[in-house]
């Protein structure tokens, strides 16, 4: 059906926002984050007003995959102990982007095929937090619809790896530099497994370092991918209509596959690639009524 731009974005997002305090420790934030399995929590006041947010990207870039590490080097002297005792005040996001209440689903949609950032905020006319929306909030209801659609054609043909024996830190400056949350791990030309920053988050939060008798993050952190990967694999084939993806994802609860055709990888399709490919070919199809009305096939809650 057409929804009108009068269709607001709160009606699609979720409203029960699961937040945290400023003063909540990272091991507590990664615990948070592997209990309600969400990637982006927002960091708010006693009044619910926004003051940052802390991504899963955040706390790998945190864990040795880029430029928030030096809080752990600088304020922290490398000892990893420290690092994950302190206040996600030191590594949160203050300059958050955000929509208001009433920001029509097909502005959202738009600022969404124009930011990488894959979720957003959304703010009442008091700057308080009452729902925050995600390109799966925009995927998840076609779950099942026949696009005729293939998922080569949405995929991420750029396919980085890692083998079994990539440190933990190595893993973590790769999904940093390139923007990515998952990396097969392939040994002799076959895949053995996908490292994801939820894999590693669960390392923190199992505590799963304390073998180690150490409190050296660099110690830490060359832990080997092989012993932090996930083993169970799930591929999809490349003519697998996107329809049938998004309901793959729903099901196994994931948010990205390989896509393979007999031993080799041929892409990566994620939640972003298939709300990319559904959303920039309406707008490609309907450049002036983008804004105005979305053609989609969200079924009514």
């Amino acid at each position: 059906m057409w929804v009108s731009k009068r269709r607001k974005i709160l009606d699609i997002a979720t409203k029960q926002v699961i937040t945290t305090a400023q003063n909540t420790t990272v091991k507590a934030l990664c615990d948070l984050m592997m209990r309600t399995g969400k990637r982006k929590i927002p960091i708010v006041d006693s009044l619910v007003h926004l003051k940052g947010i802390v991504t899963s990207t955040d706390l790998i870039n945190y864990f040795g995959g880029g430029d928030k590490y030096f809080v752990m080097e600088k304020n922290y002297k490398g000892n990893f102990l420290s690092g994950i005792n302190a206040p996600v005040s030191k590594i949160m996001t203050t300059e958050v982007l955000f929509v208001n209440k009433d920001e029509p689903v097909a502005s959202v949609a738009d600022i969404m095929l124009n930011q990488y950032f894959g979720g957003f905020p959304i703010l009442d006319e008091d700057a308080g937090l009452i729902g925050f929306v995600t390109e799966q909030d925009f995927i998840s209801p076609l779950a099942g619809e026949k696009f005729n659609f293939p998922a080569r054609n949405a995929m991420s043909k750029k396919v980085i790896t890692v083998t079994p024996n990539t440190a933990i830190k190595d893993v973590a400056r790769i999904m940093c530099a390139n923007q990515l949350r998952r990396l097969p791990v392939v040994s002799e030309h076959r895949i053995v497994g996908m490292i994801r920053s939820y894999d590693i988050l669960k390392f923190i939060s199992d505590a799963e370092f304390a073998k180690f008798h150490t409190s050296k993050a660099d110690v830490i952190l060359g832990e080997l991918a092989r012993n932090v990967m996930s083993r169970d694999i799930y591929t999809i084939d490349e003519e697998l209509d996107i329809g049938e993806v998004i309901r793959l994802f729903k099901k196994k609860r994931v948010g990205g596959f390989p896509v393979v055709k007999g031993d080799k990888i041929l892409g990566i399709i994620t939640e972003r690639d298939v709300f990319r490919a559904i959303y920039s070919t309406l707008k490609m199809q309907f450049p002036k009524k983008f804004n105005g009305i979305v053609f989609t096939l969200f079924h009514e809650k």
